[in-house]
């Protein structure tokens, strides 16, 4: 018998001429034939088997990439995985063996299992692709996930199957790309980077002198590298170039004031490609959210930036400055729902607090209790008299009591609490202290969250009890009210979570600081 074969040739990629031999031809019988045996399938390393079945199920079981007639569409399906790189995904993610020797060599399909493996394998990378295109390559890491959240608000086996039918696969990622506007900021920035990154010319700059003037050329070409400028001029005035210093301090979340100092320098001088490597994981981060925020608001909270943000359907609705944990009280990475608003809240003040920050001022004065507000309760929840008890019989080690801080001006939550369950006992809350959120730099609670427009969360949380808030900012700070727990409308997802890169209000890019130093970047 004739071997049924034909030789393909592909348009030029990259100046090079590739083609293919095909022996076999791929017929929809033969294709649904082979996807059904499990024992031929367990031995292709797909990762979406699922998605590859319903996308040919979807294409009634025709060959799309490795057809004469498809050339044009297998080209770009190569093109971008090729540039995956500029949207901050790793091109190794989607190559294997049939990707590799269609972009590199001639490509020679043996026989008719090689053509069906070459045809699902191209497929299963296309998929893969164009996931983490809608919804990122990387999953936030939390230490508790009460969410149990997975992305899904797009079906990718269906776009994919439509795009290949229209013949217009290169228009698929803008149909994919989420609309939130971190994930279009940051891209503009790794696009950015990636290009600059390419460039033969291109090399690492470590900035040395605190000169602010046209002569410091290592300034100027890190300004370059970061997008600050879009050239790197031969000359520039010193007050243009001071603009620009200001524009990469607020790049970096620093004050800016134009002067060249050991701080900024020494973010100046964190390598570009660690710069590619934090926008890459943030707009990971992002694209796993979008599916979250659609047809619901959603609250985050950005640990590194000591922000919240509130997103709905893409947007940002609510925004604010936030004090979150010091290093060594550090906030949690966490998901899980609002369930309760508490309004003149009690603050039970957690045991080591207690013991290792309250008790010593005790032992001092036992007037500190009801100086601060303080009560006393045993374990059966009375309140005692504060000068019954021998403070100095009491120890880290053994302390039989309960503090709360009653409510008043001075409740350390403030007037309003927002519980939502994780085993950490964190929360969101009002705070006193208002002049800490005036700070670059709010790492200060012992992991607990505090917000700096309780009240906007708290009518979002509440939209259908308007009227408790209203009364509460009215009334505002009472003195010894007995606590009003009043459950959420809508339980509202909270992601708590460590991203190192985002935006802000006005749609910079910014870069935080590794406060608890969870990053290690590599080449």
């Amino acid at each position: 018998m004739k071997k049924n074969w034909r030789r393909i040739a592909i348009a030029t990629i990259t100046g090079c001429i590739y083609s293919i031999t095909i022996t076999g031809q791929v017929t929809p019988e033969k294709l649904q034939l082979f996807l059904s045996d499990d024992i031929k399938m367990i031995t292709l390393p797909i990762k979406f088997l699922p998605w590859v079945k319903e996308f040919y199920l979807k294409q009634s079981y025709k060959s799309v990439w490795i057809k004469h007639e498809n050339t044009g569409i297998r080209i770009t399906l190569l093109n971008e995985l090729k540039e995956a790189g500029s949207k901050g995904l790793d091109e190794k993610d989607y190559s294997n063996n049939y990707t590799e020797s269609l972009r590199h060599n001639i490509f020679t399909l043996n026989d008719l299992n090689d053509s069906l493996k070459a045809e699902i394998m191209l497929t299963d990378a296309a998929l893969h692709f164009y996931h983490d295109i809608a919804f990122g390559n990387t999953i936030p890491v939390f230490r508790y996930d009460g969410l149990k959240y997975s992305p899904a608000c797009q079906q990718i086996p269906d776009l994919l199957a439509e795009y290949v039918s229209k013949n217009s696969l290169s228009a698929l990622p803008g149909r994919l790309l989420p609309q939130m506007r971190e994930i279009i900021v940051l891209e503009n920035k790794i696009r950015w980077i990636s290009t600059i990154m390419k460039d033969s010319s291109f090399r690492e700059t470590i900035v040395t002198s605190s000169k602010l003037n046209s002569q410091n050329k290592q300034l100027l070409t890190k300004l370059f590298q970061l997008g600050i400028m879009d050239s790197i001029p031969g000359n520039i005035s010193d007050s243009l170039l001071k603009q620009n210093v200001k524009e990469a301090q607020k790049q970096f979340g620093l004050l800016a004031d134009g002067i060249l100092k050991t701080t900024f320098l020494k973010e100046l001088n964190v390598p570009i490609s660690v710069r590619r490597q934090q926008l890459n994981l943030s707009v990971n981060y992002y694209r796993w959210l979008n599916c979250l925020t659609q047809s619901q608001s959603v609250i985050v909270v950005n640990i590194p930036a000591a922000y919240l943000t509130v997103y709905r359907n893409s947007e940002t609705i609510i925004e604010m400055r936030m004090i979150v944990g010091k290093k060594s009280t550090p906030t949690p990475a966490l998901t899980s729902s609002i369930n309760e608003v508490v309004l003149y809240p009690y603050w039970h003040v957690p045991y080591s607090i207690a013991t290792k920050e309250l008790l010593p001022a005790i032992k001092k004065d036992p007037g500190y209790i009801n100086a601060g507000n303080y009560q006393v309760l045993n374990k059966a929840g009375k309140i005692l008299d504060p000068y019954s008890i021998n403070w100095h019989a009491l120890s880290t080690k053994y302390f039989p009591y309960i503090i709360r801080q009653s409510t008043g001006c001075d409740n350390t939550l403030g007037l309003l609490k927002l519980n939502f369950y994780n085993p950490f006992g964190v929360y969101l809350h009002d705070t006193p202290s208002k002049e800490l959120f005036k700070r670059k730099k709010r790492f200060f609670s012992h992991g607990c969250m505090r917000m700096e427009k309780p009240m906007e969360i708290g009518h979002l949380v509440l939209k259908n009890n308007a009227i408790a808030i209203d009364t509460l900012e009215q009334k505002e700070c009472l003195r010894n009210q007995s606590p009003i727990t009043v459950p959420a409308d809508e339980h509202i997802p909270v992601v708590v979570w460590y991203n190192p890169a985002g935006t802000d209000s006005s749609g910079r890019v910014v870069f935080y600081e590794d406060v608890y130093g969870k990053f290690k970047w590599g080449k």
